[in-house]
């Protein structure tokens, strides 16, 4: 390795394997270090990056259903679903079927999961418009041609 611990910080593609296994080592050492608390608040702010980076990108990107960024908290926490469905007073099955996008997250539980897991509202309410519009786009061919504004006017 040398000195290249001065290159910490700089891209560079020379990085062999014996190098890449001592920071997995490395990596894996300072987590093993960490309490569960750190733990879990590192995942659910990777989490957060991850919502804010899909909301961001441009609406052709994969579909990413606001029930999977559910799934992912509870699995981060540890929560069993049952539990959760109760506390957000929503039935199992109910959870079940958001969870896998065939029901959409509202106005109530959208505010719900702001107050239980500190991710704004609209949010939630944000991705689920984003797939809609998507899905709907996929479904309906609706031409710019045939409607513009200076057809309207014009």
């Amino acid at each position: 390795m040398g000195n290249n611990i001065e290159l910490i910080g700089i891209q560079s593609n020379e990085t062999d394997m014996s190098e890449t296994e001592i920071m997995k080592r490395i990596i894996s050492a300072h987590s093993e270090s960490q309490s569960e608390e750190d733990v879990i608040e590192n995942k659910m702010v990777g989490l957060k990056f991850s919502l804010n980076n899909y909301l961001n990108q441009t609406i052709d990107h994969k579909m990413i259903e606001a029930g999977e960024f559910l799934n992912d908290i509870l699995k981060i926490y540890k929560i069993k679903k049952n539990k959760f469905a109760k506390y957000i007073g929503l039935s199992e099955p109910n959870l079940h079927a958001l969870l896998k996008g065939r029901r959409k997250i509202n106005n109530d539980i959208a505010k719900k999961l702001e107050l239980t897991f500190g991710i704004d509202a609209q949010a939630w309410l944000f991705i689920e418009t984003k797939n809609g519009i998507k899905k709907f786009n996929s479904l309906n061919k609706i031409s710019n041609k045939e409607y513009s504004i200076k057809e309207l006017v014009g």
